[in-house]
């Protein structure tokens, strides 16, 4: 029989959102559906609520599940963010006023791990490949974000199609000098962490993390290091610097960070089901996955570099995997426990 999902991708200033249809028989999921609103368009949940309604052309009350991707933690019935959502999250008596059928709140990063449990891996349109290891099915796999901020979720696909997923903080996790790399990678490494101690970007004895160097406010960081711009900058326009191809210093040592990152979830993990990237930050610079440095600092840390190179590695592009991954936690965790 047909299920009927709502699914939620709720971030600090926008809210993506789909009707996902699943067909439990055939484990089928399809987004038929999609609307995107701006936080700042809306006055309140409820508010924001009509709005995805109207746009969806659904009611929320008359579909079999809503599932709810968000930043932040779900707690006591509130949806709280470290940064604050323009207004408060109070999902539970909200939902319990507009009759909604069962419904969760869940970890951001959940749904993108999902999604490559479904069929969406298996479309090349989906998936921008950065190596062709084959994917162990049923191998732990990380889904990993870079955005805003970071996000991360590993889970474990089991042949019965039900999955677990583990709870992390990647994003907080310190940056060392590694151990490999070329005499300018580990001199720049090293300059760019004293230059965020000296200008303030980070106190006296705090550590410099990933979080720090590839967020959005990491890449005007990293921009400031190397071109001394007086100027306040946003993301956006050091973004359009780096898109441009103004900037191959900052753009060589941003790559470089980001295959630091890779190599350290490759290690903490070791996930056979491959490490597969998305995020805004992410998507808005694939050219960084072309640079030699990217991959100089997977290699950084050499520690089972053997077994590390048999991994898959992507980029996931389609900007309807959270929808479709939704679609499949609800499928199994609310439908089907229904």
């Amino acid at each position: 029989m047909t299920k009927k999902i709502i699914v939620w991708d709720l971030g600090g200033t926008k809210c993506s959102a789909g009707v996902v249809v699943c067909q439990p028989e055939s484990n089928t999921i399809d987004c038929q559906q999609r609307a995107t609103i701006k936080l700042s368009q809306t006055t309140s949940l409820e508010d924001l609520i009509q709005q995805l309604e109207r746009d969806l052309g659904v009611a929320f009350s008359e579909v079999d599940a809503i599932c709810i991707g968000a930043a932040g933690q779900y707690d006591n019935g509130f949806l709280l963010l470290e940064n604050g959502y323009p207004y408060p999250m109070p999902f539970a008596s909200v939902a319990k006023k507009l009759k909604w059928p069962r419904f969760e709140v869940i970890h951001d990063y959940a749904p993108i791990v999902c999604a490559t449990f479904t069929s969406y891996m298996q479309d090349p349109k989906n998936i921008l490949r950065l190596n062709q290891c084959e994917m162990n099915s049923q191998g732990r796999r990380v889904a990993l974000g870079i955005g805003t901020g970071l996000g991360l979720k590993d889970g474990v696909l089991f042949s019965d199609g039900n999955f677990w997923l583990g709870k992390n903080e990647i994003g907080h996790i310190g940056i060392t000098t590694p151990p490999n790399g070329s005499k300018h990678q580990l001199d720049r490494h090293k300059a760019f962490n004293h230059f965020l101690h000296e200008h303030l970007f980070l106190k006296a004895n705090q550590p410099l993390t990933f979080e720090t160097v590839l967020s959005g406010q990491g890449t005007v960081r990293l921009y400031q290091f190397f071109y001394g711009d007086s100027e306040p900058v946003t993301p956006e326009q050091v973004g359009i610097k780096m898109r441009d191809g103004s900037v191959p210093e900052m753009l060589d040592a941003f790559a470089w960070y980001v295959g630091l990152f890779v190599g350290t979830v490759q290690l903490i993990f070791m996930p056979e089901g491959g490490v597969w990237l998305t995020g805004g930050v992410a998507l808005s610079h694939l050219e960084v996955f072309e640079r030699q440095d990217f991959y100089d600092g997977i290699k950084a840390s050499p520690a089972y570099l053997s077994q590390r190179e048999h991994y898959p590695l992507g980029v996931l592009c389609n900007p309807e995997h959270a929808l479709i991954g939704g679609g499949y936690y609800a499928a199994r965790r609310l439908v089907a426990a229904a």
